[in-house]
């Protein structure tokens, strides 16, 4: 269990989930996903250039697993910074779901399908069409529009079915086939108005799960998990001046934080408002300058 913080910023939703924005020292904080070198690099880079955090992470309040920003802790490692704005959550709220993101595949039939799984040692076990796009234990499924499969690892459990996911998507990029991520509702409309050929959905993970890889130190594969959070802060736009300070202790971090956040504007913004390039299907608490 961690220490509790001293917050920041307190944004009370009634009887809904709490937002307390706090700075957290980088290194206690745990990843569950691995992060991908291209985009951590790019994002290192224009976080350096913005020489602002313009979102915190997010990141459950008793055990520090971060929730969503993975490559935004790395990035901040990265430069130097001893603190990273987080939005501390109750993780175990039921307002927060964990979901999943589903890759698309197009081209690909199940013959194919079938010889690149043998190919790396992995085996497609047909499945009832019916509820197909839910993998059925430590599986990934695998559905096309007339069958759905299971894609099966040599090994049983979570952390070997996700290797074998992995295996398979980067086998098929480097064959030339175009894989995207959505939603799992997309995915499902684009593979039924046949917009794609296939459709791979990773195996439901719940969020114990994430908890004890976090711990052990172990991460799920990239896009694994899509934590679903009712609500989130934006525009905090904390230095990396503050982020960086190898003098200040937690608590005059967040004193100092604290006083940049209450010099700002907070604008509640419904679900389907855009902030920078990104739409957001959840409410959104924005801190502007006055």
């Amino acid at each position: 269990m961690s220490r509790a913080f001293p917050i920041a910023y307190s944004i009370s939703r009634g009887e809904g989930l709490r937002l307390d924005i706090a700075l957290v020292e980088t290194g206690r904080l745990l990843l569950h996903e691995e992060t991908i070198p291209d985009i951590l690099e790019a994002l290192t880079r224009r976080i350096e250039e913005d020489g602002v955090l313009r979102a915190p992470v997010i990141v459950d309040r008793k055990t520090l697993v971060v929730l969503d920003g993975m490559h935004r802790v790395k990035a901040l490692r990265l430069l130097g910074c001893r603190f990273a704005c987080t939005c501390l959550v109750d993780y175990m709220n039921p307002e927060i779901k964990v979901d999943r993101w589903c890759r698309t595949v197009r081209p690909l039939d199940a013959r194919k399908a079938a010889e690149v799984a043998e190919d790396l040692g992995l085996r497609l076990d047909p499945r009832p069409p019916r509820g197909a796009s839910r993998s059925s234990g430590a599986a990934s499924a695998i559905r096309f529009k007339d069958s759905s499969f299971d894609l099966v690892a040599p090994r049983p459990g979570l952390l070997p079915a996700l290797s074998a996911l992995r295996e398979l998507e980067l086998r098929l990029r480097a064959m030339g086939s175009t894989v995207d991520y959505e939603t799992e509702r997309s995915a499902e409309e684009k593979l039924a108005e046949g917009e794609v050929d296939a459709v791979i959905c990773p195996p439901v993970i719940g969020k114990e799960e994430v908890i004890d890889v976090a711990r052990r130190g172990q991460v799920f594969i990239f896009k694994a998990t899509r934590h679903v959070i009712p609500a989130r802060p934006l525009g905090v736009d904390v230095p990396l001046s503050l982020l960086r300070d190898p003098a200040l202790s937690v608590e005059e971090a967040n004193r100092r934080l604290s006083a940049h956040l209450h010099r700002k504007r907070l604008r509640r913004a419904p679900p389907g408002a855009s902030w920078g390039d990104r739409r957001y299907d959840e409410d959104l608490y924005v801190f502007e300058d006055p």
